[in-house]
């Protein structure tokens, strides 16, 4: 493949990489010396990668990367000194010239940027989930401890106050010990029930589509895949399931010391939409349905058992969504309805409902818990979501949604995307990160890439 940097951003990238100009000689009250001022490499930034990107307003873009240039051409426009690069293999052998990366790739081609990252000791930000696969998670998280760098996922609300003073409430035992857990959430927000496209358009000129595959197994190009509509396919995304779960699950998980679930159950709508076709005399036909669905379904319900653990009971996780939501608890006031996305803690001393990531929280019974004065904080807020992560790959404190928690997070929604796809009941056996009593859902925890694309 041709290098896709021009003459310009080659250059501009070796003078960006060389300008360390110590503080003292610049000066100015709040002023942030290039030598304090973090080197960032953006990958996939045409879609949420340019969010990741003005959330480190401060820092130096210095290269971005984007398989399809016309997707990505604003983003390229915002940051006229960065180079430019359509291969982010191309980009690693420049790796001099970067402190840190941002992987906002479909996940399908997390784990192997992302691991390439690290090896190369950079600091990384990666989008939710972390990886693909369970495997891919383990091997991140394994890579992460190894190079000791500053990690972060992209969960936004992480140690924001909200869910700080959540986890304080249910840590605290104020409703008791905990056995169930419902979480809903109203997407996917993308076309979901779809079956494979069958015609085959033209890729895009400005694109290069093998690699967008990458490790994925190969399909031709098709709209229904890119951009955005990729999450709902099981090739390349995880469904609602994967991309929201860690939303919610980064609140609970730490006091509820989750671990890892013995077993999961999944069902889901049996609906397909199917893209609309034309046939070759220009009539609408719907592709014919195939066994095995290859995309998310429009709603689906899950439900994980964990053990009993550190002295707390047996817990079940429910997760809906699509519309789907948990019974309505008979203590909420009958003019309050269930918000559209939320969570609702059952303990035997009372039940907890917040929104989605923390917030909102109401006590159920309301009598019971009137005047009810939450706990001392004593967990760290946020300076920022963004800027822990630039902080902390400056030597500057640590992040709250490093890959250690990142992993665990993923492992956890990964079954639930399991158990989603196959539509059965799984047990897991987390020692061996195995699927103990489905072979066909055991092979997608670690499922074979593509040749060429091996981790």
């Amino acid at each position: 493949m041709p290098d896709q940097e021009s003459g310009t951003s080659r250059r501009a990238f070796a003078a960006t990489a060389a300008m360390i100009v110590p503080r003292h000689v610049l000066g100015g009250a709040g002023y942030q010396a290039p030598s304090d001022t973090l080197r960032i490499a953006g990958i996939g930034v045409g879609g949420m990668g340019r969010r990741y990107l003005q959330g480190c307003a401060g820092e130096r873009v210095v290269a971005l990367c984007d398989v399809d240039h016309d997707f990505a051409a604003k983003v390229f426009r915002k940051y006229p000194q960065a180079a430019v690069f359509q291969d982010w293999r191309k980009l690693m052998d420049r790796d001099k010239e970067f402190d840190a990366v941002i992987v906002a790739t479909p996940d399908h081609n997390h784990a192997l940027i992302t691991l390439a990252a690290l090896k190369r000791g950079k600091a990384v930000y990666c989008a939710k989930p972390l990886t693909h696969t369970i495997h891919e998670a383990r091997l991140v998280r394994d890579a992460a401890r190894k190079a000791g760098v500053a990690t972060q996922t992209s969960v936004q609300s992480a140690a924001n106050e909200d869910a700080c003073s959540t986890a304080e409430v249910l840590a605290s035992g104020a409703i008791g010990a905990i056995t169930e857990v419902h979480v809903w959430c109203d997407h996917p927000l993308y076309p979901a029930g779809q079956v494979r496209p069958v015609h085959t358009p033209a890729v895009p000129k400005a694109m290069d589509w093998d690699l967008w595959l990458g490790p994925a197994p190969y399909r031709p190009y098709s709209r229904a895949y890119h951009p955005w509509i990729w999450r709902s396919w099981w090739d390349f995304g995880t469904g609602t399931v994967g991309d929201m779960m860690s939303h919610a699950l980064h609140v609970f998980h730490g006091p509820l010391k989750l671990g890892s679930p013995l077993s999961v159950h999944g069902c889901r709508n049996k609906m397909h939409g199917g893209l609309f076709e034309m046939d070759a005399n220009g009539n609408e036909t719907l592709p014919p349905l195939i066994a095995t669905p290859e995309c998310e379904s429009y709603a689906c319900s899950l439900a994980w058992d964990f053990p009993a653990r550190q002295g707390r009971p047996p817990l079940r996780l429910h997760w809906y969504d699509g519309g789907l939501k948990p019974f309505r608890p008979p203590e909420l006031s009958p003019g309050k309805p269930l918000p559209s996305a939320g969570v609702l803690y059952c303990g035997d001393k009372g039940k907890l409902l917040t929104a989605y990531s923390g917030g909102r929280r109401q006590f159920l019974p309301e009598e019971k818990f009137r005047g009810y004065a939450p706990p001392p904080k004593s967990l760290n807020r946020t300076a920022g979501h963004y800027a822990e992560w630039t902080r902390a790959a400056k030597g500057q404190g640590a992040t709250s949604c490093g890959f250690e928690l990142g992993s665990q997070m993923a492992e956890v929604a990964l079954l639930g995307t399991i158990a989603a796809r196959s539509a059965r009941y799984i047990e897991w056996d987390s020692a061996r990160g195995v699927v103990t009593n489905d072979a066909e859902a055991n092979g997608w925890v670690n499922p074979a890439c593509r040749k060429g694309w091996e981790l």
